[in-house]
């Protein structure tokens, strides 16, 4: 298990949105979701990461918002959904190669974390961020 502890401060996001997923690999490696982050790649060569944010809601569901990070809304382009992230404590997870899909790897380790007691995960939001070198990591908002 690859795993370590940040602190992110609040951030903007801007992007695509896919209603009332239950989070994990599934949605992650869905086709859907690698098509939106195909559009948004599309749409700025200039950056170099996309984000799969997953954002709970009240019936225990969240949205994932396939998207890029901004510093304002002025900057998101007209029709994209936007979300602000409040700051958070998040565990940082990276594939091992346990899995031939790196995105189930993540969510995997992160279910063994939190079963095995080194996380106690808060069910804030959540998020994969795709590199553009290929790369892939998940962060999994944790209880402080």
């Amino acid at each position: 298990m690859s795993q370590a502890f940040v602190i992110r401060e609040r951030q903007l996001f801007g992007g695509l949105v896919v209603p009332r997923v239950t989070p994990g690999f599934k949605v992650g490696s869905s086709e859907l979701v690698e098509f939106l982050k195909g559009r948004l790649w599309e749409r700025a060569e200039d950056r170099n990461e996309v984000f799969t944010v997953y954002i709970p809601d009240s019936t225990g569901q969240s949205n994932v918002l396939v998207c890029f990070a901004y510093e304002s809304t002025d900057e998101i382009p007209f029709g994209d959904v936007f979300a602000l992230v409040p700051k958070g404590i998040y565990a940082v997870f990276k594939p091992n190669g346990e899995y031939s899909d790196p995105i189930e790897d993540l969510w995997v380790q992160a279910k063994a974390a939190a079963d095995l007691g080194s996380i106690t995960r808060a069910y804030g939001a959540e998020m994969e961020i795709f590199h553009r070198d290929g790369s892939v990591e998940l962060l999994i908002s944790v209880a402080s």
